[in-house]
């Protein structure tokens, strides 16, 4: 009966663990865009996770310190029942053991169910592990300094360095990625990567200088007028009266068809 409580509390070890690792890969794969509109739209699960993720550290951190627990406590007992059961002989089989059930179903089982549903995950798991990271925050606080403090003899300042990318290359990264995935059209991609670009863009890149602007005289005879229209690329044509400095008006095409289909020109006629 003692062993049967052991292996149940083994599996629920286990169980915990899976429960960490998927939690830690939901939490960091969810898309920010869809919390942060889930958070504005009043969401409090979506803005407890995003209080939790502008501190990643306390939140990996928090979750590791959980996962480790509860790892290394199911190897202790699986070893010390393997010795009592077989012997010296049981700590290499509870090495084996652990190392296979962890591997299978407490790491690469949840991590792969938390990435194909990231966002679902981390909704469901965001109010437990912010419980989690809370009662644990004293400890990670200490284990985060003792961690700083060894990377600064090392020569690493963790509060001075900066992200090599910028949120603009970020956001290009994004969109090229999804457009080699086929989720965005070559269209989009470019209207999109364009947009990133304004900043270089000068007026004179994208407007045409007003002596090159095909323009229509107000004061033309109606056939001339429409004949032009029809020549032009364009169906927007600037109006002038007088002066083409004096730009009155837009002729649009269809105002054009319009004003001459209702003055009886048919289709048929044509």
């Amino acid at each position: 009966m003692d062993i049967l409580i052991t292996l149940g509390f083994v599996v629920l070890l286990l169980g915990l663990s899976a429960f960490f690792s998927g939690s830690e890969t939901a939490l960091t794969a969810a898309s920010r865009a869809n919390l942060y509109r889930l958070a504005r739209e009043g969401n409090t699960r979506a803005q407890s996770i995003e209080h939790l993720l502008d501190d990643r550290e306390r939140l990996i951190g928090g979750i590791l310190l959980g996962n480790n627990l509860v790892n290394i406590l199911a190897s202790a007992i699986t070893t010390s029942l393997m010795i009592t059961l077989v012997g010296d002989e049981g700590v290499f089989i509870a090495t084996i053991v652990m190392t296979a059930l962890v591997l299978i179903f407490a790491e690469v089982m949840p991590k792969t169910f938390a990435i194909a549903r990231s966002d679902e995950t981390a909704m469901a798991v965001g109010p437990i592990i912010g419980a989690v990271v809370f009662l644990l925050g004293p400890i990670v606080q200490m284990v985060q300094r003792i961690v700083r403090a060894t990377l600064k003899l090392l020569g690493v300042d963790i509060d001075s360095t900066t992200s090599f990318l910028s949120s603009h290359d970020e956001i290009r990264g994004t969109i090229d990625l999804h457009a080699s995935e086929g989720t965005i059209i070559k269209e989009h991609r470019d209207m999109l990567g364009s947009i990133l670009d304004l900043d270089d863009v000068y007026v004179e890149d994208v407007m045409v200088h007003r002596k090159a602007m095909k323009m229509v005289d107000i004061a033309s005879p109606s056939a001339e007028i429409v004949a032009f229209v029809v020549d032009s690329i364009y169906t927007r044509i600037p109006v002038f009266e007088e002066d083409p400095d004096n730009i009155i008006g837009v002729l649009h095409a269809k105002d054009v068809l319009r004003a001459v289909q209702k003055a009886g020109a048919s289709p048929d006629t044509i």
